[in-house]
């Protein structure tokens, strides 16, 4: 099963949606399942996206990932907790719940996307145990959750119909905080570094409801790590008419010594 980060769909949680009159309410385009506890089924799915994830990233050498698979445990990384998954059963934008250490996830969310040219609908499975609190809160939250963002094409009727919820949905103006991305450090020490430019579409607050990559890096990791932290961020403090679409360039910038020491290393460069 070959996976790929997820980089434009992904599941946001927000308390409430109200939206204009001529825009489609939530149980129109939302339907949410419970799967019921399958802790099992969500750990292997989780094990098999993050070993894809360490070999299409090149971020571990043969030998290392030769031992992956008969592991019985590798830590679970919490800036690697959504993937896509693009065929098969499990078909679908997963996003997994941290779990206890030294334990594989045992709750997540499925979010299938049936949107079509004319019509934007989502279905959501929730993998949970419904006797516990914290399923029956993640059930809660997914009800709410702001509308993610169709594979469709930007001029489809369907994208149209999910724009319009984002750009009007209801939504308070907090304080801008747009924080640095964490700069791995083994990179740092490498003096690697690069510019991401990313393409974000905000709500009238600022709250970013979808991340594109519009630049590589050209470094998994650099890329991966803007990403994340992008999902955090609120662009402004001030509320306007509508949601919109904004660029952003993010540098990492290697500190000079960690440049000098990498040039000393390899002086044919």
């Amino acid at each position: 099963m070959k996976s790929r980060l997820l980089l434009a769909l992904v599941l946001g949680l927000a308390s409430s949606q109200a939206i204009g009159a001529k825009a489609r309410t939530a149980s129109d385009w939302l339907q949410v399942e419970m799967a019921g506890p399958s802790s099992a089924l969500v750990g292997r799915v989780y094990r098999e996206q993050l070993l894809a994830w360490y070999r299409d990233s090149g971020t571990m050498d043969e030998a290392e990932l030769k031992t992956l698979p008969e592991a019985e445990y590798f830590a679970f990384r919490p800036d690697l907790t959504r993937f896509a998954i693009d065929r098969g059963d499990m078909a679908g934008q997963w996003t997994f719940s941290a779990p206890q250490t030294g334990q594989w996830p045992d709750s997540a969310v499925q979010i299938v996307d049936r949107s079509d040219t004319i019509n934007y609908r989502i279905l959501v499975r929730i993998y949970c145990d419904p006797a516990q609190a914290a399923c029956r809160k993640l059930r809660d939250d997914t009800a709410a959750m702001a509308p993610p963002e169709p594979p469709t094409h930007p001029d489809t009727v369907s994208y149209a119909a999910w724009r319009a919820l984002v750009e009007k949905e209801a939504c308070t103006p907090g304080p801008k905080a747009m924080p640095a991305p964490p700069y791995p450090v083994s990179m740092a020490r490498a003096g690697e570094g690069g510019r991401v430019q990313l393409q974000l579409l905000v709500n009238a607050c600022g709250e970013v409801r979808a991340v594109r990559l519009s630049e590589s890096s050209g470094y998994p990791l650099l890329d991966q790590s803007a990403i994340t932290t992008a999902w955090r961020w609120r662009t402004q403090s001030e509320r306007q008419p509508s949601g919109a679409t904004v660029k952003v360039p993010v540098d990492f910038v290697p500190p000079p010594e960690a440049v000098q020491a990498h040039r000393t290393e390899r002086p044919g460069r």
